[in-house]
């Protein structure tokens, strides 16, 4: 069964050093399944995927196809080391696609993912509040006039919540007053840390949806203003393919970026170990597209992924970049 997707799923999909075969199955409700699924088996055979995985992904896809009629896009993985994964992806605009190859692709998930930061919703008012994340809801009544105690529980609840779902971004409805009592009841790391977007009293699913896309839109564009101000002006930042992987390789790298659409002719080499990344060959590497070796080697690290516009001005050379933890003037001195 399909689930939605986190970023520890990615993880997870990435981490075989063996082929995977990547199926995108886009959103095309006037294409009859059977022809649809033949010409991507077809292409997984080409590639060289086993019989046994063509056919065990297939499965996987039409049990999902069956649970979800609407026209949205599911995408799965499967191979000799990773079990069969399926992830129902609203939104995600793509063609069918099928890859067999190393590492798994998941590039066009990475920026799903980022345009749907987790987040919590809130209802604050003066009788109740509720909180919604996902399926994690949490309703609170209390008396109107002792509605500041309750709107202070309402915080505390709101805090476990955002640690609960890994949120950074609080969506809030209410009156002004009551919203002002609920941040000022937040603890301290909790406000550092988190986004607020104020919608009046208006928290209906386009206005949540609608916020998210804005908090999202806005953080990558801080990342691409922190890579041109703070990475390039203070040597901070790499950018193109060798560097960008001799940085990972080092283990320098807090911030990796990567363009969409990613080059599909420039590739690399990896190995078993997160950082084991190189533009040479080695006899203990596999090869494949740089821009899936980038990003295995990130996820696997630790390092943030975040995926720009390749027509952005302050996009890499290249289309891959990133920003070090220490300048570069200190690293090769």
């Amino acid at each position: 069964m399909s689930h939605r997707l986190a970023l520890r799923d990615l993880v997870d999909v990435v981490r075989p050093a063996r082929p995977v075969a990547s199926v995108y199955l886009g959103s095309s409700p006037l294409r009859a399944w059977r022809a649809r699924w033949h010409r991507l088996a077809d292409q997984l055979n080409s590639d060289g995927a086993d019989p046994e995985v063509v056919e065990v992904i297939g499965e996987v896809l039409r049990r999902a196809r069956s649970t979800y009629l609407a026209a949205d896009t599911l995408v799965a993985f499967a191979g000799r080391e990773l079990p069969p994964r399926v992830f129902h992806t609203p939104g995600l605009r793509h063609l069918d696609l099928a890859w067999f190859s190393s590492p798994a692709h998941v590039l066009p998930l990475l920026a799903w993912l980022q345009e749907r930061p987790p987040r919590v919703a809130v209802t604050a008012g003066r009788c109740c509040a509720e909180l919604v994340s996902g399926d994690d809801r949490v309703s609170l009544n209390y008396p109107a006039g002792e509605w500041l105690a309750g709107v202070r529980s309402a915080a505390a609840a709101c805090a476990e919540m955002l640690v609960r779902q890994e949120a950074r971004l609080l969506v809030v409805a209410g009156e002004d007053e009551v919203v002002g009592a609920l941040w000022e009841a937040l603890p301290a790391p909790v406000r550092r840390d988190v986004v607020v977007r104020w919608t009046g009293r208006d928290l209906t699913p386009n206005r949540v949806a609608a916020e998210i896309r804005a908090a999202a839109r806005s953080w990558t564009e801080g990342v691409l203003e922190d890579f041109n101000d703070r990475g390039r002006a203070h040597r901070l930042a790499v950018e193109g393919n060798g560097e960008t992987l001799d940085a990972i390789a080092a283990g320098r790298l807090d911030d990796l970026l990567v363009a969409s659409p990613e080059d599909i002719k420039a590739t690399a080499w990896y190995g078993p170990a997160p950082t084991d990344v190189s533009r040479g060959w080695s006899p203990s590497r596999r090869c494949g597209l740089l821009a899936d070796v980038a990003v295995r080697a990130a996820l696997l690290s630790g390092t943030r992924v975040h995926v720009v516009h390749a027509a952005s001005p302050s996009a890499p050379f290249e289309g891959i970049g990133g920003l070090c933890r220490v300048p570069l003037a200190l690293v090769r001195s």
